[in-house]
């Protein structure tokens, strides 16, 4: 006891060390505890998530039923081009006769005529999205997705990137859901969007992909889809493309060849997303 005493008299004589010595015990401690109770925690934070994604299911099939209502094989035989934001939109030389597709930046871009409309990340798109009100197709379709509420609670305090409701209220846009990364519930591709989920992918362009598929149409050209972060409005140098992304695209290519195998998929002037799909180059065209 006696030296358990000078022990202890000898570390109030000596806060610093005191410090490093009570650290030294916790982080013992915690090398111990947490490997132990991590699995535990992960298991109840599980199931309670899996109630939630239950319960958002049914919601996800009701407004789908809607959103996508009377679109499942609408452009069969036709032809539709996707447009994405990337430096390689500068170069597209315009295909006559087909449906366009544009998500985010391609709203602002004036050689553009689009059809239909995909939004997501608010934060992204806010700047520009009031031009929505008097964009010169009186007829174009919006699209806005969203990240179920129930799912991914975020910490107080922290900027959302979720589109508001009050957004797609104003807009007068069809709201979809995103099956996003987590929690780790499988993300295959389907072709019942109008019952189930959009898989987010990591890019609108996965939403405006999923949604061209679902009207099965004779041929989808894709254009400025570059992968990168990168933008036709700026000016960009030697910008590298995403290899998540890429990997992505990759895996709806499989999920094309096997549910629409009739549905042809081109890159024009192709950057990410070369020798993917069949790639054109309209420069190389006489």
């Amino acid at each position: 006891m006696e030296k358990k005493s000078k022990f202890k008299s000898f570390l109030n004589k000596h806060p610093s060390l005191k410090c490093i010595l009570k650290n030294l015990f916790l982080f013992s401690f915690y090398k111990i505890y947490f490997p132990l109770t991590s699995p535990i925690r992960m298991f109840f934070r599980t199931i309670v998530s899996h109630d939630q994604y239950i319960e958002q299911s049914k919601i996800v099939r009701e407004v789908h039923k809607e959103t996508f209502k009377g679109y499942k094989n609408l452009y069969n035989g036709k032809e539709i081009v996707i447009f994405g934001s990337g430096p390689s939109l500068n170069k597209y030389k315009p295909i006559p006769g087909t449906i366009c597709i544009g998500v985010n930046k391609t709203l602002i871009n004036e050689n553009l005529t689009l059809d239909y409309f995909f939004a997501t990340d608010y934060i992204a798109t806010k700047s520009y999205l009031d031009k929505l009100k008097f964009y010169k197709n009186k007829n174009l379709q919006i699209f806005m997705g969203v990240l179920p509420p129930n799912i991914y609670l975020l910490p107080e305090g922290k900027t959302s990137s979720i589109m508001p409701e009050s957004k797609i209220i104003e807009f007068g846009a069809k709201k979809y859901y995103l099956l996003f990364k987590y929690p780790p519930y499988s993300s295959k591709f389907n072709t019942e969007i109008d019952k189930t989920w959009i898989i987010e992918g990591g890019s609108v362009i996965f939403a405006a992909m999923q949604f061209a598929l679902f009207t099965n149409p004779k041929k989808i050209y894709l254009v400025g889809c570059d992968c990168s972060t990168g933008y036709f409005d700026e000016n960009n140098k030697k910008i590298k493309p995403n290899k998540i992304i890429i990997k992505v695209w990759k895996k709806l290519k499989i999920f094309a060849q096997t549910y629409y195998p009739d549905t042809e998929i081109i890159s024009v002037n192709p950057v990410g997303l070369k020798g993917i799909f069949k790639d054109l180059y309209q420069e190389d065209e006489k």
